[in-house]
C-alpha cells in the first residue's frame, strides 16, 4: 500500500492539528477568485488585476505545496511581466474554475473569458485551458439546474468534448467516457490515469479522474472525497476539484457536519466562506473582499505544522 493510501484513514476526519482541521492552498484560492469575481462585477481585466495581486501577495505568505508552475508565474507577476503564465499543465487552473462556472451559469461567453483569465495567470498550456474550461462547464450545468439528476454519460461526455479541439484533451474525453462505462470506474480511474504513486497534477490525469469520481458518486459529497484520498498522488487540488463539482450538486447540507465542525481556521474559517458565497450571488450583501492582513501568520503557521506532519512520517511506526 503506497503511503499517501496508509495515511488516508477512513473514515474521514480532521487530523491535522489536534483533532480540527485547516484550509489548503486550494481553497485560499477560490477564496481570491471569490473576491476578484464580487469586485470586479463582469469585468474581466478588472477580475485579472485583482486575482494577480491575490496571488502576489500570497505567495509572501509561504504557502505550503505550491505548485512549480503556479510559483513560477506568480514570480513573473511580482517582475511584472504581462504574460505571466508559464508552459505548464498543471491542474492549478482547474481548481479555481469551478467557481467561475458557477458564478456565470446562465453567460457561457463571461464564463470561457474568466476562466481563460484565471488560467492563463500562471498556465498557458493549452491542456491547461481544456481542463479548467471542462470543470467550469460541468459547475454552471449543476448551478443553472441542467443536471438536478445524474446526467447520462453521452451529455457528460457531449460537453467535454465541447470545451477544446485540442487533441490530447480530445483523447482524454474518449478514456473518461471508457471508464465512466467500466464496472468500477473509480478503480479503474486509478488504473488508467493514476500511477504506482497515485494521480498527478497533470491535467490530463487529474480532471478526468475527479469528473469519473464525480460522476460515479453523483450526489454523494463523502464518497467522492474519500474515493479521491484513497487513490494518492495529488490528493488535496483532486479533492478540492471533485469536491466542488459534489459540494455543488449535494448542496451545503450534504457535507458531513463534522467536516464542517471541526474546520478551525482563520480568516479563511468556515464564517467567512459562507459570507463569501452570500456575496457572490447577492450584490447588496456586505462582506470583506480584502487581502487579510492575517495570512501572513497563518500561512507561517501552516507551513510549520505541514514541516512537522512530513517529518513524524519519516519516523515510526511508519
Amino acid at each position: 500500500m503506497r503511503r499517501a493510501q496508509k495515511f488516508a484513514l477512513l473514515p474521514l476526519r480532521h487530523r491535522f492539528v489536534l483533532g480540527k482541521g485547516m484550509v489548503s492552498d486550494d481553497t485560499d484560492h477560490s477564496v481570491f477568485v471569490a473576491q476578484a469575481l464580487i469586485r470586479s462585477r463582469g469585468d474581466v481585466a478588472k477580475f485579472r488585476s485583482v486575482l494577480a495581486w491575490r496571488l502576489r501577495l500570497w505567495l509572501l505568505c509561504l504557502p505550503a505545496g505550491i505548485g512549480w508552475a503556479t510559483l513560477r508565474g506568480i514570480v513573473r507577476l511580482w517582475f511584472g511581466i504581462a504574460n505571466s503564465g508559464v508552459y505548464s499543465a498543471g491542474n492549478g487552473p482547474s481548481m479555481r474554475s469551478a467557481i467561475i462556472g458557477a458564478s456565470f451559469a446562465s453567460d457561457a461567453a463571461a464564463r470561457r473569458a474568466h476562466v481563460a483569465a484565471s488560467t492563463r495567470l500562471t498556465h498557458t498550456d493549452p491542456k491547461a485551458l481544456a481542463g479548467a474550461l471542462a470543470i467550469a462547464e460541468v459547475a454552471a450545468r449543476i448551478t443553472a439546474g441542467t443536471w438536478t439528476t445524474k446526467p447520462s454519460i453521452e451529455e457528460l461526455i457531449g460537453v467535454l468534448r465541447a470545451v477544446s479541439e485540442d487533441h490530447d484533451w480530445q483523447t482524454s474525453v474518449k478514456q473518461i467516457r471508457n471508464v465512466c462505462s467500466a464496472d468500477d470506474p473509480v478503480a479503474g480511474g486509478r488504473k488508467f490515469f493514476g500511477s504506482k504513486n497515485g494521480v498527478s497534477g497533470y491535467v490530463l490525469h487529474s480532471v478526468p479522474f475527479a469528473l469519473v469520481v464525480w460522476f460515479h458518486h453523483f450526489g454523494d459529497y463523502r464518497a467522492t472525497i474519500e474515493s479521491v484520498t484513497q487513490a494518492g498522488g495529488d490528493v488535496d487540488t483532486i479533492a478540492a476539484i471533485a469536491g466542488a463539482l459534489a459540494g455543488a450538486t449535494a448542496k451545503v447540507e450534504g457535507i458531513p457536519a463534522n467536516w464542517t465542525n471541526d474546520l478551525a481556521d482563520w480568516p479563511h474559517s468556515t464564517v467567512y466562506l459562507r459570507e463569501l458565497s452570500c456575496g457572490l450571488t447577492d450584490d447588496a450583501a456586505s462582506v470583506s473582499t480584502h487581502f487579510s492582513p492575517w495570512l501572513f501568520p497563518r500561512g507561517v503557521l501552516f507551513t510549520v505544522i505541514v514541516l512537522l506532519h512530513g517529518v513524524r512520517r519519516l519516523l515510526p511506526p511508519y
